[in-house]
């Protein structure tokens, strides 16, 4: 503490020198101008004189004592390199006098507006602290409110509006839920992510903006990283154990775990007010929730497979325009993309055209005379993506658009 003390005095009182220096210099660059102008138009010296001295007059009344030595002591070697410069005794007394005065009264104003500029700083700094004790009280009082509220009867409210929602499509029930639980807890921003093989998360459902992509492996974020390891994570608790390099949700939490991991619901971005570890773990316990029901529906999947699905991948043509029907009401209300595909083909290469297409793809197959004409729907794909799988599937077999 000490040696802070003592660094600061120091920088103090280089600038109080710095500061004396270019007031000294003001001072000559000031002089030697009315000397200069003197030696130019050749007026009488006298009149440059006393020009001359009420320059050190001014600058002991603006600078104070010190500056005023320094100032007379300038003009006084300045009378003697000129020598036609004659300074009378009475009127030596006289500057000295005046300056002295005029000094003394500089030096006490300058203190006085130090003081008061010292105070305004201060009053500044109490101010600033007063105003972030304000905003912290807020933010508590805030997320007392929300605890209050969750722990009352506010889940409970939220439960009962989820299990109203229609469970006859899985995609269905997954895009409502997520527009329900953002609208509960205030959100701008919630995102639903399905978790596939091989550490990779696709994108289902979310409100508000979006900065991550539509698809991205697990290891692409820090924070979604943390939370399929312990269940939830918080941006600043990454933050305290790593080093973050591009651009990370604020929380995430895990819908299921460990080998029944089902996906992750992620806030890119929330108010300081709205953002506790309360919110986190009540969003958790509702991620939870969705995770037993998920499993419920998708044994109700499961049956609408035996029903609808076929031996070779695809499915008839109720369960497709249904889906489709699905996918096109979530790309006009959250702009989740997707593209519609159709093929016609040779029936002999049925078979391995089907395994080219994802899992979450579903397809409608038509034979006839030999060939078969194939429609696909492609969840959270472009036409980028709709392009490429068209490539691959032409460096394989031939087929025609439909």
């Amino acid at each position: 503490m000490r040696t802070l003390r003592s660094e600061g005095k120091k920088v103090r009182e280089l600038r109080d020198w710095q500061k004396m220096i270019f007031q000294v210099l003001e001072f000559l660059i000031f002089l030697s101008f009315v000397w200069l102008t003197q030696k130019i138009f050749h007026f009488d010296v006298k009149i440059a004189m006393y020009i001359s001295i009420a320059l050190v007059f001014l600058w002991s009344a603006r600078y104070g004592l010190l500056i005023f030595i320094s100032c007379l002591l300038i003009f006084e070697v300045s009378a003697l390199i000129a020598k036609e410069i004659f300074i009378e005794g009475e009127l030596r007394i006289f500057t000295i006098a005046v300056g002295v005065t005029l000094g003394i009264i500089g030096e006490t104003f300058n203190r006085q507006i130090k003081d008061l500029k010292n105070e305004i700083k201060k009053i500044e700094l109490e101010k600033n602290e007063l105003i972030q004790g304000i905003d912290r009280m807020k933010a508590i009082i805030t997320q007392l409110q929300s605890r209050i509220y969750f722990e009352g009867e506010g889940l409970i409210v939220l439960l009962e509006r989820l299990k109203e929602l229609e469970i006859l499509d899985f995609d269905e029930m997954l895009t409502r839920a997520v527009e329900v639980v953002a609208q509960f807890f205030e959100l701008d921003s919630l995102n639903l992510y399905r978790y596939e093989e091989k550490q990779f998360l696709r994108f289902v459902a979310g409100v508000g903006s979006k900065k991550l992509p539509n698809a991205l492996e697990v290891s692409r974020s820090k924070v979604i990283e943390d939370a399929l390891e312990n269940g939830y994570s918080t941006l600043p608790r990454v933050l305290f154990k790593k080093e973050i390099t591009s651009f990370e949700p604020f929380f995430a939490v895990t819908i299921g775990e460990g080998d029944n991991l089902f996906g992750v619901l992620v806030v890119e971005d929330v108010s300081f007010d709205k953002f506790s570890e309360v919110l986190v773990r009540y969003v958790k316990a509702v991620a939870d929730w969705m995770y037993a029901n998920a499993k419920i529906i998708l044994e109700q999947d499961k049956i609408m497979q035996l029903k609808h699905k076929k031996d070779d991948g695809t499915w008839d043509e109720v369960y497709y325009l249904k889906k489709r029907e699905v996918l096109e009401k979530r790309k006009r209300r959250f702009n989740i993309p997707y593209e519609e595909i159709c093929l016609k083909y040779k029936a002999e290469v049925h078979d391995e055209i089907v395994r080219k297409f994802r899992k979450s793809d579903v397809l409608f197959a038509e034979r006839e005379n030999g060939f078969v004409v194939l429609k696909a729907l492609l969840p959270v794909c472009d036409q980028k993506g709709k392009e490429r799988l068209l490539e691959r599937l032409a460096r394989i077999h031939d087929f025609e658009t439909c």
